[in-house]
């Protein structure tokens, strides 16, 4: 035998060793097959299904944001209009107060210090 010989055909034996193998085991290979497209589809719905679930939590939020923003809103006006001008009067008649007369003024051009002891 020549030493090309075996590097030349040393690669066919190890080919017709795979188609050999696929072979004998085929019912094997096409379980694991189908065992892994069974596995590829339920992580596939199981994500879709949680990617579903997040959007309606997600509108629903949406939803509640708008809800607050316009209670929100109504609140706003609520309080300008108990901030107003006639509203505020209407309240100094109802608690009975009475205006100034006439107003007394301190004269502050005469510096006045404190003694610290």
């Amino acid at each position: 035998m020549f030493t090309f010989e075996k590097t030349k055909y040393s690669g066919t034996g190890k080919t017709r060793s795979a188609i050999t193998f696929v072979k004998a085991h085929t019912l094997a290979l096409n379980v694991v097959s189908l065992a892994l497209v069974f596995t590829a589809a339920a992580s596939y719905i199981v994500q879709v299904n949680g990617s579903v679930a997040k959007g309606y939590a997600i509108r629903e939020l949406e939803d509640q944001i708008n809800d607050l923003t316009l209670a929100n809103q109504k609140l706003e006006v609520t309080v300008r209009e108990a901030q107003s001008l006639e509203n505020v009067n209407r309240s100094v008649k109802m608690l009975g107060l009475v205006a100034a007369e006439t107003p007394t003024y301190i004269n502050a051009s005469v510096s006045s210090v404190a003694l610290a002891r």
